[in-house]
């Protein structure tokens, strides 16, 4: 290749080098050195002059070669690793059959010469065969793998693992995102269904898997799935509503992109176009498709098996209120889930918590499933998916109270009571013994005869006194006796009147005794 020159791929795999995370800034300062370039800067404006020199030594193949040495001599980490120490077939990552290596075809002048040397049965396996009888660029035209540089960048690709699916193998092309300071970039994914047979077998047969797309920072090591802050992605020409941001500077804290219902499988040869368009980067990102199987939330939830004992929890109740520094109170437990606002059905909370309020399980999955962050929504403690547990203490409290009760009182001791219960039973005691005020006794008397009549209304009815003129011509005077004694309704006075508005006092006028003064003339 010295004499063809370097090509797209050796470039582009160089420049991958020098951005590896973990080169540090004194193996770029001598690799900047021993090329004749500034060694001033922070670390990204070495690998940025570094990228330039790559970049316009390409089309000198002898300078290419001499700035690629000089990597290798400064950093030996950066040397790629060789390909053929393990067959493909023992790489867990390439379990389709597209990308399984072909069996092992040897000559049919083999078989004779073998034959004809009365071998017979004793002809060699062609397994451990495999490595020995054939160079390396034979074994790679004849299978037509990808290039070298993806395999390895491939099993460099290390995701967090996720419960809500699994990876199996890899779609298509690792893309790289380069920097894009100040402009817009489109990258493009290309899938022809022909070209991965096992895929669209799986994709089609069973509904569980699925075609995910996946971003990164990085291509060495665990990686977080992160895409470029400003993305949008087309399949096909559709856009793809899906949430690629997550929360700002957090990585990890969104999920990857499934674009199966937007692929087309049929027929095998159309050619599925995947266009990630990205601005305002400051750094490069890989972009790649991975075959997946999909978890429900539901199937999770039957994966929880951690259970926290009531007996456990009783006594780290006890021993709370123990505390002498600490006066021990019964305390509200609410039967509601701090998520959905619903009464809890899955009681869980993470093994290290240590708050008897638990999270419905279903509501808390659900949640980690859009944007995973795995932390507590009461404590703010990790809460990953491997540690959450049952508590069979609020458990037990669910099933012996009815679905209308949304709270319990916690004693110090442990023991549950629901709140309310005892009060209502007194109130109504209570209502029972005492009367109203409101109740009156209505007496009648008739004058000129002997009978009286006393009359008590009802509680809920108002009273009602009935006047009339008794037929003997004496006026009949109704008499009404309060059971309760009420005060009598206060004066009011306004003291904002004056002794000088007052109007004059009426003269006070002199009795009439019914006597005329002039009855003793007569």
């Amino acid at each position: 290749m010295a004499g063809t020159g370097p090509t797209k791929e050796e470039i582009q795999r160089l420049i991958r080098a020098v951005q590896i995370p973990s080169l540090q800034k004194a193996a770029l300062q001598s690799i900047c050195s021993v090329n004749g370039l500034s060694k001033t800067g922070n670390k990204s404006d070495l690998q940025k002059r570094i990228i330039n020199l790559i970049n316009t030594c390409a089309g000198d193949v002898q300078r290419f070669h001499e700035v690629r040495e000089s990597l290798y001599s400064q950093s030996p980490l950066l040397k790629p690793r060789p390909t053929s120490p393990m067959p493909p077939q023992k790489t867990p990552f390439f379990p389709t059959p597209s990308a399984l290596p072909a069996p092992p075809h040897y000559p049919l002048s083999a078989y004779n010469t073998a034959l004809g040397n009365g071998l017979g049965p004793s002809l060699p396996q062609p397994r451990p065969q495999v490595p020995a009888p054939r160079p390396p660029n034979q074994f790679s035209t004849r299978r037509n793998p990808a290039p070298p540089v993806l395999m390895l960048t491939f099993k460099d690709f290390q995701y967090k693992p996720s419960p809500f699916y699994d990876v199996f193998s890899r779609i298509g092309d690792v893309k790289t995102c380069e920097v894009m300071s100040q402009h817009r970039n489109t990258t493009t994914i290309t899938i022809k269904p022909q070209d991965h047979p096992y895929v669209v077998q799986q994709l089609t047969t069973n509904p569980a898997m699925r075609a995910m797309l996946f971003c990164s920072a990085g291509n060495t090591g665990i990686q977080d799935i992160t895409f470029p802050y400003q993305s949008e992605l087309k399949v096909n020409g559709g856009d793809i509503k899906a949430n690629l941001r997550g929360l700002k500077n957090k990585p990890g804290s969104t999920r990857p992109v499934d674009i199966t219902d937007s692929l087309r499988l049929k027929p095998a040869s159309y050619m599925n176009n995947i266009e990630f368009t990205y601005a305002l980067t400051n750094k490069i990102f890989y972009l790649v498709v991975f075959l997946c199987r999909a978890k429900p939330v539901e199937h999770l939830v039957g994966k929880i098996t951690l259970k926290i004992r009531k007996e456990s929890v009783i006594a780290e109740i006890a021993k709370k209120a123990s505390d002498p520094d600490v006066v021990a109170t019964a305390q509200n437990l609410s039967l509601k889930c701090p998520l959905s606002y619903m009464r809890l059905k899955l009681p869980c909370r993470a093994l290290s918590c240590s708050h008897i309020q638990c999270f419905d399980a279903t509501s808390y999955l659900q949640l980690q499933e859009q944007g995973p962050q795995w932390i507590c929504p009461i404590c703010n403690n990790s809460a990953p998916f491997d540690q959450l547990a049952v508590d069979e203490y609020v458990r037990e409290i669910l099933v012996k109270t009815p679905k209308t009760v949304e709270q319990v009182t916690i004693e110090p001791d442990g023991k549950w009571s629901v709140p309310g219960a005892k009060n209502e039973t007194a109130s109504a005691a209570n209502e029972a013994s005492l009367l109203d005020d409101d109740d009156l006794t209505v007496s009648e008397v008739f004058w000129g005869s002997n009978r009286t009549s006393t009359a008590t209304p009802n509680r809920g009815a108002a009273p009602a006194l009935a006047l009339g003129t008794p037929t003997n011509g004496a006026s009949s005077t109704p008499s009404i006796s309060r059971s309760g004694s009420k005060r009598p309704a206060p004066e009011v006075i306004d003291l904002t009147l004056s002794d000088d508005d007052e109007p004059p006092a009426r003269p006070v006028k002199r009795p009439n005794y019914g006597h005329s003064v002039f009855g003793d003339r007569y």
